[in-house]
């Protein structure tokens, strides 16, 4: 299997994750071109954008910076979720502007 693909099926659990904790509004991009993989509003409706990393992947400071970056020009929050595959997923909060 392609690290695109395990990328995708990791997507796809944290999109779940998110629906059980009653986030809404959620929305995952086309292929993994832009600084975040899913988009979506807390219960509370504050908008959140995730970087989501399986495997041996991880962010790197520029990845960082262009996710903040969006956060802040929309006035939501950043957070950055690594996947590894055993039903366990890190989140870390990379900032909050909304």
């Amino acid at each position: 299997m392609s690290t695109y693909r395990k990328g995708r099926i990791a997507e796809k659990k944290v999109v779940n994750r998110l629906k059980e904790l009653g986030f809404s509004n959620i929305s995952r991009t086309r292929g993994s071109r832009g600084p975040y993989d899913i988009r979506a509003r807390t219960p509370g409706g504050n908008k959140i954008y995730i970087q989501v990393k399986s495997g041996t992947a991880s962010m790197g400071r520029s990845a960082v910076k262009k996710l903040q970056e969006v956060a802040r020009k929309r006035g939501g929050a950043a957070a950055y979720v690594h996947y590894n595959g055993r039903r366990k997923m890190r989140w870390k909060w990379l900032g909050n502007w909304g």
